[in-house]
């Protein structure tokens, strides 16, 4: 899916409107913008697509709502929405005069900042955590200095890494995240990580299995035990999620995104399709056009 991934000036060019010479690009692995410089001039609703980052929202004054794979979450000031690199998004609705900063992070960012395990711990936490107001305020600190870092002349690396990683290590403080995972835990988590990376062309659990050198039981125990899903299920989830993503990008035909996704029979596809979703890919593509 990489090819159809978004960067942050694509997302500008095709989701928002009006002159937005205020936002500055910068050639840094960590971007951070006020969400009073980017609320109030988003095309809602946007409809699914697939972001070519590491995405955290930390919003202290308004509201939006914003679906994260296939669930959709009404976030409410004081709050952090975290998505992680590989799911898609849609924002469905946000309030013009939302308060806060939007951090996009590169997925080599991440894994030079973190353990494999701290890295663990970030996926498991929930996409949203509410907070109480001295968190909120802390947080807030912490990215207004992050913000000055990286816009100043010369950013300094080191210090921005540095902030970021403790804005971070705090919200998997706050989330409870910070314990060490149970082996199940980790199984599941690095299992959904892999899809990710993978699904496009591989959708039998063995190939997952054998990755993580565990038995295909043992896998859909731990799946199970973690998402309440199979192996199986979370799979094919994730490749009909990013099937909404080349509906809505491309032209091709419903038999063609199914077949491009290894699904050997479209009618199977379609069905599963309108399981997942709850309407038929045709209908959904036509609930597109007519936004």
């Amino acid at each position: 899916m990489e090819k159809n991934k978004i960067n942050a000036d694509q997302f500008v060019e095709r989701f928002m409107d009006a002159d937005l010479k205020h936002l500055t690009y910068i050639q840094t692995p960590i971007k951070i913008f006020p969400l009073s410089d980017i609320a109030p001039y988003l095309k809602t609703p946007i409809p699914t697509f697939f972001f070519g980052y590491n995405l955290l929202i930390h919003i202290t004054k308004g509201h939006f709502k914003h679906q994260i794979a296939s669930t959709e979450y009404q976030v409410e000031a004081p709050a952090v929405l975290i998505s992680n690199y590989g799911h898609t998004s849609a924002i469905d609705a946000v309030d013009k005069n939302a308060q806060g900063h939007c951090v996009l992070i590169k997925e080599q960012a991440m894994t030079s900042l973190f353990r494999e395990q701290e890295i663990l711990n970030i996926f498991s936490i929930s996409p949203l955590l509410n907070l109480q107001a001295e968190d909120d305020v802390e947080l807030t600190q912490l990215l207004e200095i992050l913000n000055r870092e990286i816009y100043t002349k010369q950013p300094y690396k080191e210090l921005y890494e540095s902030i970021l990683r403790t804005v971070l290590l705090k919200i998997i403080k706050l989330s409870n995240s910070n314990k060490s995972l149970a082996r199940k835990q980790e199984i599941a988590i690095t299992f959904k990580q892999l899809i990710h990376t993978h699904f496009y062309d591989q959708k039998k659990v063995k190939f997952y299995a054998d990755k993580l050198a565990v038995s295909e039981n043992y896998l859909n125990r731990c799946v199970s035990s973690v998402f309440k899903k199979s192996s199986k299920e979370l799979i094919l989830e994730v490749a009909i999620i990013h099937s909404q993503l080349l509906l809505s990008e491309t032209t091709k035909s419903v038999a063609n995104i199914a077949y491009e996704l290894e699904f050997t029979d479209p009618s199977y596809f379609a069905r599963l399709f309108k399981k997942i979703v709850g309407i038929s890919p045709t209908d959904y593509r036509q609930s597109l056009n007519s936004i």
